[in-house]
């Protein structure tokens, strides 16, 4: 059968739905919360790990309501699922995209220093794939025309 990659939203974030990908021989791309282990995780990415990266067509951003072409990826090993016992916790790794803010007013409360300049979207993945690819691979959910 070729490279099977499940793609969900955070509502399917889960030791369960990882689990069932693991046994099925399926890869995993799934949208995290930014909760305080994700934060943390993106807080220790070196500056110079992020890679810019250029839309060919602008992206429509929900959280800024505005169009940006323009973004950056880096990756991270991450352990999901700590709560758990020891065989349901997974260490894959976790793609993050940074888009800069347009304004410090449209910035959420309790975001929190690191999160003045920019958003951060990130997705936990065993995905072969390298950041950038694994990224839009993952945005792509919406239509496979694109």
């Amino acid at each position: 059968m070729g490279l099977v990659i499940v793609r969900a939203d955070s509502a399917f974030y889960g030791a369960d739905v990882v689990g069932a990908c693991r046994a099925l021989d399926a890869r995993f791309s799934i949208t995290v919360r930014v909760n305080a282990s994700v934060k943390a995780a993106i807080a220790g990415i070196a500056e110079d790990a992020w890679t810019a990266i250029k839309y060919p067509k602008a992206v429509w951003d929900e959280e800024g309501q505005c169009w940006i072409s323009d973004a950056e990826t880096a990756e991270t090993t991450y352990t999901a699922f700590t709560s758990k016992p020891k065989k349901q916790q997974v260490t894959a790794r976790l793609i993050v995209r940074r888009v800069k803010r347009l304004g410090i007013a449209n910035m959420p409360d309790g975001q929190g220093e690191l999160f003045t300049t920019g958003r951060y979207h990130a997705a936990f993945t065993d995905s072969p794939f390298p950041p950038a690819d694994a990224e839009r691979n993952h945005r792509r959910h919406g239509s496979w025309n694109r």
